[in-house]
């Protein structure tokens, strides 16, 4: 990459996940009998990028993220105890494996509310390694993911991810739930947006 590239690179998985073109992803479902469900993400020319193993009610506090070649790049969690029975949000944390140790780092935290999500009540996106010491998170997600119409957004309200149904895609293969796009903004951590899928088609599962 230029020095001009590497100014607009949002690293937050990894540098290797960053695109300096805008890319659409198409997101397809996989049966809850393979993997515990998940799905798999290709590219324009039908290559796999990533795969997300664990969308499903066998591992239902967890997903993991692999790239296009099986390797796991990212794990989500969810927070689980009697402090979060009883809370009014749910708790979602991003893990990547310590080059070094092995040891599992945590990386970015997903707060959703147990209320209804609209854009009134967006789900918080927060980085664990941050330097903003605001109270606004650095990342948004706003709409329906339910009807794979949504967005994530950064602290500055641009759009840095949107969830949406291709029409000509779904007339071709069926039912917009199991089939999805994902278009990326140039420069964002793709390995990053797709761990916050993840989350997504876990909350889901819970509100279904």
């Amino acid at each position: 990459m230029t020095a001009n590239a590497d100014a607009m690179v949002r690293p937050i998985v990894s540098k290797q996940f960053c695109s300096t073109s805008k890319t659409m992803f198409v997101v397809r479902k996989r049966p809850c009998a393979v993997n515990g469900g998940g799905f798999v993400v290709t590219d324009c020319r039908g290559n796999e990028v990533f795969r997300v193993e664990g969308c499903g009610p066998m591992l239902k506090h967890q997903a993991v993220v692999n790239d296009g070649e099986g390797k796991p790049i990212l794990t989500v969690k969810r927070k689980v105890g009697v402090v979060e029975v009883f809370s009014f949000h749910k708790h979602w944390n991003g893990f990547v494996k310590d080059e070094i140790d092995g040891h599992e780092k945590p990386i970015f935290k997903v707060t959703a509310s147990t209320l209804i999500f609209s854009e009134k009540n967006p789900i918080k996106v927060s980085l664990t390694n941050s330097s903003n010491t605001g109270k606004r998170a650095e990342y948004e997600i706003v709409g329906s993911f339910s009807e794979r119409a949504c967005g994530i957004y950064d602290d500055s309200d641009s759009i840095v991810a949107e969830v949406k149904v291709n029409d000509a895609i779904a007339d071709v293969m069926g039912n917009m739930k199991n089939i999805y796009t994902v278009v990326v903004q140039p420069g964002i951590d793709q390995a990053f947006v797709f761990g916050l899928v993840a989350v997504l088609e876990k909350l889901s599962e819970e509100d279904s």
